[in-house]
């Protein structure tokens, strides 16, 4: 029985998701929580697991006691990293009282796909994958961090349709990514916007910063980018 729930919640809510991707807008579904007390927020979200599974973020809201005009929003998703806020309810709303630090915007999953959409299947060496990643975005790439970032990254692919997997050949590391659209929640659509086109046969189609900044690559997300 609870798999039939199941399968009709994420039935259900994938037809706003599919809505959303092909209009290019947000939807946002508001629902509510179990009364029981669970130690993961995302378990107190009333109904079945396939609520959770089919959108591609979440967010939950527990106050600290009914009245008490204190609450703690837990958010995650495919697109948004796990953060936790307080709130305080003050003048009719609640308002975030924590200091957000603001964080680079980690696009290296967006950029991988966009190579991805093209390229369909690759296989060989991270100098080689660091090679197209220069033709295509003019930016540069040690072939150490690639392979760390795809390994970091790899569950976050998948959300893209991209399948990364990796072995070794006469002693070689060997990539390998395979790009299904069919798997991608974005239907293809491009998610990084190119610096330049230049086949002059594509354009962006959406509004994200072309922004891979300067890093000693000891972070995730830092990439090496040329001036030119």
């Amino acid at each position: 029985m609870q798999k039939g729930y199941c399968s009709s919640d994420y039935k259900e809510l994938s037809v706003l998701k599919a809505l959303a991707d092909k209009l290019k807008v947000a939807i946002l579904v508001v629902h509510h929580t179990r009364k029981c007390y669970d130690s993961n927020p995302f378990n107190m979200v009333s109904g079945s697991t396939g609520i959770i599974g089919s959108v591609d973020g979440i967010m939950v809201m527990i106050e600290q006691r009914r009245g008490s005009g204190k609450a703690k929003l837990h958010c995650a998703g495919r697109d948004i990293e796990h953060i936790e806020l307080n709130l305080e309810f003050n003048k009719h709303r609640w308002n975030v009282v924590d200091d957000v630090p603001e964080r680079k915007p980690d696009l290296f999953s967006f950029a991988i796909h966009d190579l991805m959409v093209d390229e369909k299947r690759f296989t060989g060496s991270a100098t080689e994958l660091c090679n197209l990643m220069y033709k295509r975005f003019s930016c540069d790439y040690a072939p150490n961090w690639m392979t760390r970032n795809l390994v970091q990254h790899t569950e976050e692919l998948k959300v893209y349709g991209v399948q990364f997997s990796m072995r070794r050949s006469h002693g070689s590391r060997i990539l390998e990514l395979v790009y299904d659209q069919s798997g991608d929640s974005k239907n293809g659509s491009l998610l990084w916007v190119e610096i330049a086109d230049h086949t002059g046969t594509r354009s962006p189609e959406n509004v994200y910063l072309p922004l891979f900044e300067p890093g000693d690559g000891k972070n995730m997300g830092d990439g090496i980018c040329g001036s030119g």
